[in-house]
């Protein structure tokens, strides 16, 4: 049996074995081509990978040697993707290998099975001693992981720098910690007594998680420089809390809830998911920064009497990649202090309040970007908002960007129209432009704002709303107008 644990493995010697240590060069020839990990046989090794082992394991009639799919494994790529325990055959193990690969962690193959007479080159991860007798393979020392398996009502763990009481968990160093399982009430706790000493970055990677934290917030960022959160390619992952308002020292708490940075990433295939449902609290909440890179995270805050809150953070918010869907009945993604930052990736916010909310600045420079709310895009007075790049459609019940309010827009060099409607229209009500180009709000509206490289505002003429041509101010049709900001005032579909 293969064991999860890391540690060094010494290949065992065998009669078998010992023969082929002395045969000729020639006889392992074939071997030196094999890729290690490269299961899908496309000379290269990263999560796809992954995904086929685990895939010709759970479906085998799919995607097994025999496999009806076209991308089913192949006996070069069973024998490429045994790397843990190598010579035992494939399992989740080998997943596991190849996934620890792509983090750095360790070289291919991870190891040796002790009866394996495997005669493969072994890799530059591994140091070889050959006499005429037997060969025998030391594995380098390799990084330490931690795993955290959730059972309901416990948590047990294997490996350092984690603590488990009943049902909660508290990392005390930085590192890599594997989490999996269910919570029905739990927590993880991260809390490095010095930061200062520690300042890595604590690495949680949810793999196929449900953590429901009912008195306390479900993860607890407390004190660390850095923490990232990793989705798990393939994985779909619940965060949540119950329904009653957190009490005592946790009252006013998130669902996630860190005092310090946090990044919320995917893998490189970017297919795993998060959801956190936030029932009675604020979705996520950070006292310092929050950085979005990838993975698809569905963020709901559903206290409709609280007007709770999806993502907020005290400093800066950053939105690199990824897809990102945020419903809120309060604000949807805010920074009280500093600015927000999108420059990539596909961002829906659909809020009570305002949609997507800054103090001193809002800057898109890429990606797709729907926001809808009572107000679409909020800053403080002397704010800015600057779009240079990517698709961008916000729409707004109370006012137009900031209605009244003092706000600088001299950063957006993207072309960019401003719409008034003559009366309110309701999320079933699409603009189209350009013929093609249709934007679905996600809820009702009096203005709207759209920016896109797509716009040519000296060619594109007719918007509809709807199925019906619009018109503005003076009853025109044309929308035509110089200038990089335009704006256009008594939309409307024409009678």
């Amino acid at each position: 049996m293969k064991n999860s644990k890391l540690r060094k493995i010494i290949a065992g010697v065998s009669f078998a074995c010992a023969i082929a240590a002395a045969l000729p060069l020639s006889g392992i020839s074939q071997a030196d081509e094999i890729l290690y990990g490269d299961a899908n046989c496309d000379s290269q090794i990263n999560m796809a990978d992954v995904v086929l082992v685990m895939q010709s394991l759970a479906n085998p009639p799919k995607y097994g040697l025999e496999g009806t799919d076209k991308t089913h494994i192949t006996k070069q790529g069973q024998d490429n993707a045994d790397v843990a325990e190598r010579g035992s055959g494939i399992t989740n193990l080998d997943a596991l290998s190849i996934q620890k690969y792509l983090l750095d962690m360790v070289k291919l193959p991870e190891s040796y099975a002790p009866t394996s007479c495997s005669t493969t080159t072994v890799s530059t991860a591994a140091i070889t001693t050959t006499t005429s007798a037997a060969t025998t393979t030391k594995s380098e020392p390799q990084a330490d992981i931690t795993y955290i398996h959730l059972k309901n009502s416990s948590v047990t763990v294997e490996g350092k720098n984690a603590s488990a009481e009943g049902s909660v968990v508290t990392i005390s160093h930085s590192g890599t910690y594997m989490i999996d399982g269910t919570l029905d009430d739990g927590q993880i706790i991260v809390n490095i007594p010095d930061e200062t000493a520690d300042a890595e970055t604590v690495k949680l990677f949810l793999n196929s998680v449900n953590i429901t934290g009912k008195s306390a917030p479900a993860i607890l960022v407390s004190n660390a420089e850095n923490t990232s959160i990793n989705i798990v390619d393939g994985s779909e992952n619940t965060i949540s809390d119950g329904d009653k308002a957190y009490s005592g020292n946790n009252a006013g708490l998130a669902v996630i809830e860190a005092k310090d940075d946090i990044t919320i990433k995917g893998g490189d295939l970017g297919n795993g998911v998060l959801t956190i449902n936030a029932n009675i609290q604020n979705a996520v909440s950070c006292n310092n920064d929050i950085k979005i890179n990838g993975g698809v995270i569905n963020v709901n805050a559903l206290n409709e009497e609280e007007k709770t809150d999806g993502i907020s953070a005290k400093k800066s918010i950053t939105i690199k990649s990824g897809t990102l869907k945020v419903k809120a009945e309060g604000d949807g993604i805010k920074s009280s202090k500093e600015d927000i930052e999108i420059s990539g990736g596909t961002v829906s916010v659909k809020a009570g309040n305002d949609a997507v909310q800054a103090s001193t600045a809002i800057t898109i420079s890429d990606g797709n970007v729907t926001a809808g709310g009572d107000r679409g895009f909020r800053l403080d007075e002397n704010g800015k908002l600057s779009i240079t790049g990517g698709d961008v459609f916000a729409t707004a019940t109370d006012y137009q960007v900031n209605g009244n309010e003092k706000i600088d827009m001299n950063g957006t060099t993207q072309k960019t129209w401003l719409f008034s409607m003559a009366e309110e229209q309701t999320k079933d009500t699409t603009i189209t432009y350009g013929e093609t180009q249709t934007l679905k709000p996600v809820k009702k509206y009096s203005y709207a704002l759209i920016s896109s490289h797509k716009l040519d505002l000296t060619s594109i003429s007719t918007i509809k709303l709807g199925e019906k041509t619009a018109v503005h101010d003076e009853n025109e049709t044309s929308f035509v107008k110089s200038g990089t900001i335009c704006e256009f005032g008594k939309v409307r579909a024409a009678e």
